[in-house]
């Protein structure tokens, strides 16, 4: 089916105002989720008891600043929202997948902002999106059929994080160099490349950074399983369990000594929280990136302070995500066998 898509302003399809709190303890704690701009769970700071004239409902809030500006997420649920997101009510009825739709579309046009470059309600309101449009009113029809999911897919369940272990441990900082060697990737041009068996990562911030398959060019170097990649673009960072090449807009962190993939993944988690420092105006080279530092759990281990990795798998287990990588774990694990 061919789709015709007309750029369309923000402001002639929805209300777009400002959320109405600018700090929780203007709240009482109650069942209402509060949104911010936070670019986790849903932008879900907590829950409060958020007076009805100020709840919102089948609408869309864009973060004004954070670590991912545009940011953009459908609440199909009861909520209120603080003064850091623009709320996005349609101006008539609008069906769960239109809503989905308009918020990837603003959210894959994220990369236009950053933490130093902030976007405001004008903005927001200004913003033009691609949209199939019918007459005067956006096309739902149209857009159900690029399967976009059903709305109960993307709402949070309220969930109770219990039996976290109590850390005796503490806390140290590392700069990146004492945990990785960072390199870059090895050619420029994707177009260059023909069609192969070789996952392949560039700087794209969807997919984890991989970009399809390819023969290996002359000279590049296959990367192990086990490897943290950083996009040049946004600093996103991302953890591999197969083997890849890479483009040279990409870091790569290879461990200086073999760590658990739990710790790949808590190590990981940790950069992804720097990433506002980051932006296309400011892009995150490798001399930038050398001067990261992080901050991990440590344990007492023959005089000397070693990372506490199964305090960091503990962590990692409890995430909402884990069953499907434990999955893709186990089955790596019986093909290698």
């Amino acid at each position: 089916m061919s789709l015709t898509f007309t750029s369309v302003r923000l402001a002639d399809l929805f209300e777009v105002e400002s959320g109405e709190f600018h700090a929780t303890h203007e709240l009482d704690p109650g069942e209402v989720p509060l949104i911010s701009c936070g670019a986790v769970e849903d932008g879900l700071i907590g829950y409060f008891d958020v007076p009805q004239g100020f709840r919102h409902h089948n609408c869309v809030t864009v973060a004004y600043n954070g670590s991912w500006p545009l940011l953009a997420k459908y609440h199909p649920y009861d909520f209120g929202a603080k003064d850091d997101v623009a709320v996005l009510t349609p101006r008539y009825p609008m069906r769960d997948s239109t809503l989905l739709y308009v918020a990837a579309v603003l959210s894959l046009m994220a990369w236009r902002y950053s933490y130093y470059r902030k976007t405001f309600r004008a903005r927001v309101r200004n913003t033009l999106i691609p949209i199939p449009m019918n007459a005067e009113k956006v096309d739902e029809t149209a857009i159900e059929s690029l399967a976009v999911p059903e709305a109960g897919a993307v709402t949070p369940v309220r969930r109770v994080i219990s039996g976290l272990p109590s850390s005796a441990n503490q806390w140290k900082r590392f700069p990146i160099a004492d945990l990785f060697k960072v390199a870059r990737g090895d050619f420029h041009s994707l177009a260059d490349l023909d069609p192969g068996p070789y996952m392949t990562v560039s700087r794209v911030i969807t997919d984890n950074g991989v970009v399809g398959y390819f023969d290996r060019p002359e000279g590049a170097v296959v990367y192990p399983a086990g490897t943290i990649t950083i996009s040049t673009l946004g600093g996103d960072a991302f953890v591999h369990m197969d083997e890849f090449i890479a483009s040279d807009n990409v870091m790569i962190l290879l461990p200086t000594e073999p760590i658990s993939v739990t710790t790949l993944l808590f190590v990981a988690l940790m950069l992804n929280h720097q990433k506002w420092r980051y932006s296309y105006g400011r892009q995150c080279y490798r001399a930038k990136f050398m001067a990261t530092e992080l901050w991990l759990p440590v344990q007492q281990q023959k005089g000397s302070d070693a990372l506490d990795e199964p305090y960091m798998r503990s962590i990692v287990e409890r995430g909402g995500y884990w069953p499907v990588i434990e999955a893709r774990l186990s089955a790596a694990a019986n093909a290698a066998t």
